[in-house]
């Protein structure tokens, strides 16, 4: 999930409302504050608002240590590591926890190892419930 999504409304409500369950790998949650300016742009909120936000978000998004998805990372990069090695990370995680990804990123498409839900997924499900 890309942290312009984040900043959307339905996102964030998503996020609060669907736990438990939500999932990152920890490398994300190590690198979120290099994004800290981009979510302050897109988002509207002040610098002090996104940490507080970000503080929140990870009340709701259990980290996967690096060590627990590292052995999938073969049959990640094969799955789609050639349409977009960044995307390799978050397959290896889903592997490793046996659950999707929710993106909207179309590349994970190319891969047939895990589900993949979009956000308009997401809502329907929600919706349902």
């Amino acid at each position: 999930m890309g942290t312009h999504t984040i900043a959307n409304s339905k996102t964030r409500e998503l996020i609060v409302t669907l736990e438990p369950g939500l999932l990152t790998p920890e490398v994300v949650y190590d690198e979120i504050g290099n994004y800290e300016d981009l979510i302050v742009e897109k988002s509207g909120m002040d610098t002090h608002r996104v940490k507080q936000f970000i503080e929140l978000l990870f009340q709701y998004i259990d980290v996967v240590p690096a060590t627990d998805f590292c052995p999938f990372i073969e049959q990640a990069n094969d799955a789609i590591g050639a349409t977009d090695p960044d995307d390799v990370l978050y397959i290896e995680c889903a592997l490793a926890c046996e659950a999707g990804v929710w993106s909207d990123d179309s590349d994970f498409d190319e891969q047939g190892l895990v589900p993949v839900y979009s956000t308009s997924d997401v809502i329907t499900s929600f919706d349902t419930i």
